[in-house]
């Protein structure tokens, strides 16, 4: 089975002044704050948002398993 691959995705530029259409990319990507980090899996879909809004974030291609959300960790910490 192969690695899972995923993007490490950050917001780098601000939205301010973009197209509407960029801004709601950015917000479906979950990228709403400048520096704000997301990882987000391989697919054509993800692939074709990052394309649209490539001069506003910073993307980093990664292999293996993505870490856990904010979410995830604290609660699994509540747990």
């Amino acid at each position: 089975m192969q690695p899972a691959r995923h993007f490490k995705v950050s917001l780098k530029r601000s939205p301010a002044g973009a197209r509407d259409t960029h801004v709601a990319t950015l917000r479906g990507l979950g990228l709403t704050r400048m520096g704000k980090v997301r990882f987000l899996k391989d697919t054509p879909a993800v692939r074709g948002m990052l394309y649209k809004v490539v001069h506003l974030v910073t993307v980093v291609p990664c292999e293996g398993e993505a870490p856990p959300s904010a979410r995830r960790r604290a609660a699994a910490a509540a747990a």
